[in-house]
């Protein structure tokens, strides 16, 4: 056994109280019934020197003798010394509590093995071992252990632990301020040491970080000395303060992918007021069926916080302080956070048709669901240079179809003869804008000019001739279309039915004419009703001609 383990044993064995579990009795040959030892040791600590024996016989105990060895020696050594100064203090001779009347004075701190004899009326004997000994050691008295406050709070959180330790010797019966170190033990679970002062006194301070807990000391002498001492126990528990949180805003906006910054002031209610709660974790949460995301922003002197996280949706932030060693935990309170998703528009197209209809098509993609009808609309827009003056030419409503294709749109309106277009999503609370792919749309201009039914009037059976020229805009200028195939149409007076009267061609100066036969009144007009894919119809003017 090393010194360490030797020490510890003894101070153990010093702090226990001696038992009766023996390992005896020896009773004498001639008796018929032996008296019993109960139990037998040191009584009132370690330095008192005086030994206790509890016994019991069927006749009056008569006399009791006890026996110091030294605790590691084997059986029959030399006994250290005896005590037979017994004087009974509670109950009776036959079954009673004995103990000496003066201190024992070893030369040497330790634990002693201890052997009983004891006689009774009838003679009888017995010699007992006693199962803890006798415990022989320096014995510490504490005193004006104090821990302040014991309620410690969130702006009184450090706490300071006081005391005086004195050791009294059994060998000399001297008190005398303890020499040494003591190690504070703290609620937190962490140990302080500190050294004593010359009248015994010690002091030191430490944070309470804990909810609660004891706080204890312990002397330790730079000697390896058999001691005993008592242990000093306060109990410490910190006193919690109401919490709340005010937020900047309860409602926000963003796009998806930008962070939620959620901001606001956390305050405790202490000495009677709302105060900034300075240097405290704020929980922020967020939580969904598709996941969560948390900030745990830390609030500056001010109690102020900033906290940021990332949501793939529209939901609840919900904002507190937590509980803890000082505060309890705030109402919850709830930022309602709108994410504004991404959308797109796919395969967009356009087509410019003869009567200078635009056609625009495309798809609209919104995820998972669809806007809310009052959001739920795609603006077809014109820009004649395809960068600003866009303006919405017609405005439709995509149709329902799946998040893999996107919802259909489609849309024809009157158009100019070139241009640019775009579809444009406008976006939600929960959607982003969104734009198409800018597309150019073109067809030539066309225009029948000098358009003329002559003569007029006209007598009936006679020719009548309808002549015009045919120009189209190209390279910025009206020029003569020719070789094109001009349609000649007629409405009888009083109808509302054009007749196709027959066709020419146009000359190279991009003239026409044909000759007809007069019948009835009417209205004639020469028009260009089937061009090729790159040009746009045109009409003359219309004329009225009295067939007489």
């Amino acid at each position: 056994m090393n010194k360490q383990a030797r020490r510890r044993s003894l101070v153990l064995g010093c702090a226990s109280v001696a038992a009766g579990l023996l390992l005896g009795p020896v009773p004498a040959a001639h008796a018929a019934t032996a008296p019993e030892l109960v139990y037998a040791g040191d009584i009132g600590g370690g330095s008192s020197g005086l030994v206790e024996v509890s016994a019991q016989s069927d006749s009056a105990i008569t006399s009791i003798t006890a026996h110091l060895y030294a605790e590691d020696e084997a059986a029959g050594a030399a006994e250290i010394t005896r005590v037979t100064d017994f004087t009974r203090t509670s109950g009776t001779d036959q079954q009673g509590v004995w103990q000496t009347g003066t201190p024992l004075r070893l030369a040497d701190l330790g634990h002693y093995r201890l052997v009983i004899d004891l006689t009774d009326a009838d003679g009888d004997t017995s010699t007992t071992q006693a199962r803890y000994g006798f415990s022989y050691c320096l014995t510490t008295s504490a005193s004006d252990f104090q821990v302040t406050p014991s309620r410690p709070d969130f702006t009184h959180r450090k706490v300071s632990v006081s005391g005086r330790y004195m050791i009294t010797d059994p060998r000399t019966r001297d008190t005398t301020p303890a020499d040494g170190q003591v190690d504070i033990h703290t609620s937190n679970g962490g140990t302080t040491t500190v050294h004593t002062d010359a009248e015994g006194r010690f002091a030191t301070t430490y944070t309470q970080t804990a909810t609660s807990g004891d706080v204890s000391s312990w002397l330790r002498l730079p000697t390896p000395e058999p001691m005993e001492q008592g242990s000093q126990t306060v109990w410490v528990s910190p006193v919690r303060s109401d919490t709340r949180v005010t937020l900047d805003s309860t409602g926000l906006s963003l796009k998806e992918g930008e962070p939620a910054k959620i901001s606001g002031l956390a305050e405790l209610f202490v000495d009677g007021a709302w105060r900034p709660l300075a240097g405290t974790t704020v929980v922020e949460d967020w939580w969904s069926d598709m996941g969560g995301a948390t900030s745990r922003p830390v609030t500056g002197a001010d109690g102020r916080f900033t906290g940021e996280l990332k949501m793939s949706q529209t939901g609840k932030v919900h904002v507190s302080v937590s509980d803890g060693t000082y505060l309890n935990a705030s109402p919850d309170r709830t930022v309602q956070v709108t994410v504004a998703r991404k959308a797109s528009v796919s395969g967009f197209t356009v087509s410019l048709n003869k009567y200078a209809e635009l056609t625009a098509a495309g798809y609209l993609h919104t995820g998972t669901s669809i806007p809310l009808d009052a959001y739920n609309h795609v603006q077809l827009q014109y820009s004649a240079d395809g960068k600003t003056g866009w303006k919405t030419m017609k405005t439709v409503t995509p149709g329902h179809g799946e998040p893999e294709t996107g919802n259909h749109f489609k849309g024809t309106f009157d158009a100019p003869a070139k241009g640019y277009y775009r579809a444009y999503f406008a976006g939600s609370p929960s959607w982003q804008p969104a734009y198409s792919k800018v597309l150019h749309a073109e067809r030539t201009q066309t225009r029948i000019t000098g358009g003329n039914a002559s003569p007029e009037p006209v007598t009936k059976g006679r020719t009548l001739t309808v002549a015009g020229t045919l120009q189209h805009y190209t390279s910025s200028a009206w020029r003569a279309y020719s070789g094109q195939k001009v349609k000649i149409l007629f409405r009888p007076r009083g109808s509302s039915t054009w007749y196709d009267e027959g066709d020419t061609t146009t000359r190279s100066n991009g003239s026409f004419s044909k000759a007809f036969t007069a019948r009835q009144d009417g209205t004639w007009v020469a028009v260009l009703l089937y061009p090729n894919s790159t040009h746009l119809v045109s009409s003359g003017r219309e004329d009225y001609v009295d067939v007489r």
